[in-house]
Order: structure tokens, then C-alpha cells, then sequence
């Protein structure tokens, strides 16, 4: 029998938690090690909508890329939103784990599938870890000579699932592209490091008005805004295989399922 434990233990062996910042909190929210499991659901984000998937799907587990619990709860009353949807996980006997910015850093992690599927070659990590190898946040990688800003915009969103928040640019369209910086999810914060300032263009998601500004300014050529959900959504299908693997390989098959439902915050746009 496959135990949430076996399920922990898989997650830990693909995604070490020691990779992840020191802010975060991902691993188990809700469960108990020794529940049975036979069925996993991934989903980016925990909510109303993914745990009835996860409950209709008949899965003992939803596993997130986003934590249920960022922040230490005061209660669990039910009236409270940051309460009410793990306490129904909990009722539906339904496991809470996730895996952040761990699954971020780690190689063949978030940021690797994302630049992957850009085409991506020479890929390194744009925040190393020490002593992990090809361990970080973000990668680092080049494209094919000839390669433009808008030709990669474009090549971007023929890859990302659709969403009202769409993909915006901010540079000349046929800037010439070799070298790229890339953050899955929000990575503004890392706007300032030289290794992303020396890059022909960056690609994140979640870019505020005064930090892009200075980037340009500081003579960034390109930037590349993108969805948070739609940028790291890519990484389910890749993380649910990985996951099944090597549960199979331990000898404690289950089966796993993705859900495509949008989570991103934003319906609709409309064009000026």
C-alpha cells in the first residue's frame, strides 16, 4: 500500500526542501503521514475549485506549487478564509503538500521547464545555490543567432497556456536576442543583479511600473511579462511524470492527474 509518507518521501528525493528560500513554506499542510493513497492531483494553486477537482477525482492528495499556508494561521475558524479551505481538505480526508520555491531551484525544476520550452541552450542557473549543483533560482541561456525580441515574444506565447493577462513587452521588437534571463512566477525582485542586467532581454512574470523602468534605464534591452500562473502551470504535466516515475521506481505506484483550471486572478482584457 502507497502511503502519503511514500508520497513525502518522493516529493523530497525530486524537490529538496532545503532548496527552498528561507521565507517560504512548502511540504505537508494538511494530512497525516500515514493516510493510503492512490490517486495524487496537481494543481498550481490551493482553492475551492482544485480541492472539489481533487475530491471529484477520487485523489488523497493535492499537490501544489503554491503553499495552502504562507503564513502562520491565528485560528482555524472556518469563517476565515485563509482557514476554510484546508479544514474542508481535511474533513474530505484530502492531503495538503506543495513544493515552491524548491521545486523553483531545483534542476529540471519551474524555471528549467519554462526555459526549455523557450529553446534555451547553454542553461545555468541565474541565482546559484552553493554547493547544489545545477541548483537556483531562474536559468540563464542563450538562443540560436538571428534570434529577435519579438520573434522569442511570439515563440512565448505560442508556449504559455492563454490568459487575459497575455504577454507584454517592453523594447524594440527586432532587437537582436543571444542571451536570456528567465524567473518563473514574480521576479521582479531580481532586476537589479548584474547577471540580469547583462542579459539581451528578461522573462518574468509580475513586473511593477518603477522597477522596470530602472532596468531599461539601466540598460536591460528587453523585457518580457508574463502571466504568473500561465509561467509556472508548464511545470505541472513535467512534475506530475517525475512524480509518478518515481513513485513507480520506489515500488509505490499511484495515479496522477493535472488540472488545467486558470487560476490566474485575471478574467478578461480589454484592447485600447
Amino acid at each position: 500500500m502507497t502511503t502519503l509518507q511514500d508520497v513525502l518521501d518522493a516529493a523530497e528525493a525530486l524537490w529538496p526542501t532545503r532548496l527552498a528560500e528561507d521565507w517560504d513554506n512548502p511540504g505537508l499542510a494538511v494530512g497525516d503521514p500515514a493516510w493510503p493513497v492512490s490517486r495524487v492531483r496537481l494543481a498550481l494553486d490551493v482553492t475551492s475549485e482544485t480541492l472539489d477537482e481533487a475530491v471529484a477525482d477520487g485523489a488523497q492528495v493535492l499537490f501544489t506549487h503554491h503553499p495552502a499556508l504562507f503564513h502562520p494561521l491565528r485560528s482555524l475558524d472556518a469563517r476565515s478564509a485563509s482557514a476554510r479551505v484546508p479544514l474542508r481538505a481535511a474533513r474530505a480526508g484530502v492531503a495538503l503538500l506543495s513544493a515552491h520555491t524548491n521545486a523553483d531551484a531545483a534542476p529540471g525544476g519551474v524555471n528549467a521547464v519554462l526555459a526549455d520550452l523557450i529553446g534555451l541552450a547553454d542553461q545555468r542557473p541565474l541565482v546559484p545555490i552553493p554547493g547544489e549543483p545545477d541548483a537556483g533560482i531562474g536559468r540563464l541561456g542563450t538562443l540560436p543567432a538571428g534570434a529577435t525580441l519579438g520573434g522569442l515574444a511570439a515563440r512565448i506565447a505560442r508556449v504559455l497556456p492563454s490568459t487575459a493577462s497575455q504577454v507584454r513587452v517592453s523594447g524594440d521588437p527586432a532587437l537582436p536576442v543571444r542571451t536570456v534571463a528567465v524567473c518563473s512566477g514574480a521576479g521582479d525582485s531580481l532586476l537589479t543583479l548584474p547577471q540580469v542586467l547583462a542579459a539581451d532581454v528578461y522573462v518574468t512574470a509580475d513586473l511593477r511600473h518603477h522597477v522596470s523602468l530602472d532596468a531599461r534605464a539601466a540598460g536591460l534591452g528587453g523585457l518580457i511579462n508574463v502571466s504568473h500562473w500561465a509561467s509556472e502551470w508548464l511545470w505541472l504535466p513535467v512534475a506530475a511524470r517525475q512524480l509518478a516515475a518515481r513513485l513507480e521506481a520506489d515500488g509505490h505506484p499511484v495515479a496522477v492527474s493535472v488540472s488545467d483550471t486558470r487560476t490566474d486572478p485575471w478574467d478578461f482584457a480589454i484592447a485600447q
